[in-house]
């Protein structure tokens, strides 16, 4: 920021001290446009453009336009008859620097056929947007709907469209069902990052849909694309944010949500990376994220994706009771997954919930060994719904026995679904049903609580 501002200061001083060359208000506002694409408004009472622009009223623009910019306030815009005169001039024209300079953080490349493109901003503050192909613009937006910003190419080709500004509200951006979106750098958490308010408490934005349905998305994901992100997480935070990108590949970054700490909060990664081709999970992915668990908090979360193996302390901060979801097809799908890990789910300790483990390792079909003894945690007490419906099934690699407990200690009233294809096409499993596999279920039976 100071560097651009220390050019525009060095090209005015030049022509205050050429005397062939008077520099004036117009030429001012004209070079701030023509160098930064900055459109700064004229004092309205300012009845002649022309009037000359004195050294006095450079300086002070430029220190006070710095001194803003470091988050300094300002107070004294300097004496001059010229700074006195135009001071509401001065006032605009520093509130415009600070919001209208171009500082780009995040970069779409687009595939190499687009003639269009689009994505929608739900938030409120300054944004700005080079589109690749000379034509850069600015926007003050003051509400938190969504809008829509659309451009139309001469000819088609491949463009690297730039985005930067600040997020005042709302939540942060989306380019869902783009299919000319191909590939993304840099930092969205930049732009759309945590606000502190003076009483301490944050606000954060929403990545929800962000690149949902963007087909043609390629790897690798930027490791600082969540970058000014911090804190306690919310509701639905990553919510589908890659859903259906079925052309990313690769590893996730290993410190991609490394600055979000707090406890887990329902469908908190709920999808985040279904339908994507990623093959490698780090094992600190999820470091900052402790407590006890949340409704669908890792619902769906790596579905159909192409893991081969998944870390054993990936949650290893989820400790507690069980929630409703919380692991409900979280590896659905995942056909090149080699084993399931021991102590996955180690913390979790309490009375079910309902469809708690639902098809949570379903589909998985090249998964071979032992279910590991005590995989889902100390679970104990009266059954839910769909606790364990579907959960192995069809996973025919799987080998060797049941383990002892696998189920934990259950008792009371029978609820619906609750072993519902559980082992469905588990044809690899020998030895013998442990005893109280199913614990000390008693009362009318519930529907389809022991179908397939």
């Amino acid at each position: 920021m100071k560097r651009l501002l220390f050019t525009i200061f060095c090209i005015l001083c030049c022509g205050v001290c050429n005397s062939a060359q008077i520099v004036n208000v117009e030429y001012i506002h004209k070079l701030i446009e023509q160098q930064y694409g900055i459109t700064v408004p004229y004092n309205s009472d300012l009845t002649n453009p022309h009037v000359a622009a004195n050294m006095k009223y450079l300086l002070t623009t430029i220190d006070a336009a710095n001194s803003i910019l470091n988050g300094e306030q300002i107070t004294d815009y300097g004496n001059s008859e010229y700074a006195t005169t135009v001071a509401t001039d001065t006032d605009a024209t520093l509130e415009m620097v600070r919001d209208h300079i171009r500082d780009y953080k995040f970069f779409a490349t687009t595939t190499a056929d687009t003639t269009s493109f689009s994505f929608s901003i739900i938030a409120s503050g300054v944004f700005h947007i080079d589109w690749g192909d000379g034509t850069r613009q600015s926007y003050r937006k003051t509400n938190t709907t969504a809008t829509t910003y659309s451009h139309e190419y001469a000819t088609a080709g491949e463009y690297v469209i730039k985005i930067g500004g600040y997020r005042t509200g709302g939540h942060s951006i989306s380019f869902a069902n783009n299919k000319n979106l191909a590939k993304i750098d840099g930092s969205l958490g930049a732009i759309f990052s945590t606000i502190k308010q003076q009483n301490g408490k944050l606000t954060q934005p929403n990545f929800r849909d962000v690149f949902n349905g963007c087909t043609n998305l390629t790897g690798p994901i930027p490791e600082n694309l969540f970058k000014g992100v911090y804190g306690q997480p919310i509701s639905t935070m990553f919510y589908w944010t890659f859903l259906g990108c079925s052309s990313l590949t690769g590893a996730i970054p290993e410190g991609l949500f490394a600055d979000i700490k707090g406890e887990p909060v329902s469908y908190l990664f709920g999808g985040t990376f279904n339908g994507t081709k990623i093959t490698s999970v780090p094992e600190n992915l999820f470091a900052g994220i402790v407590g006890p668990p949340a409704d669908f908090m890792f619902y769906q979360t790596f579905r159909g994706c192409n893991l081969e193996t998944i870390p054993s302390g990936l949650f290893a901060g989820i400790s507690g009771p069980p929630a409703d979801g919380m692991f409900g097809l979280t590896f659905f799908e995942n056909m090149k997954l080699k084993e399931i890990p021991a102590g996955i789910f180690a913390g979790i300790s309490g009375n079910p919930a309902n469809a708690m483990y639902d098809r949570t390792f379903g589909w998985c079909i090249n998964v071979t060994g032992t279910i590991p003894e005590n995989l889902f945690g100390d679970i104990y007490g009266e059954p839910a719904e769909q606790m364990y419906s579907w959960t192995f099934t069809p996973n025919s690699k799987l080998t060797g026995s049941i383990p002892d407990g696998l189920f934990g200690d259950l008792y009371g009233s029978p609820k619906a679904h609750m072993f519902r294809g559980t082992f469905n096409g588990c044809s690899g499993l020998t030895g013998e049903i442990p005893d109280n596999l199913l614990g000390d279920l008693s009362g009318v039976p519930a529907e389809y609580m022991f179908a397939s």
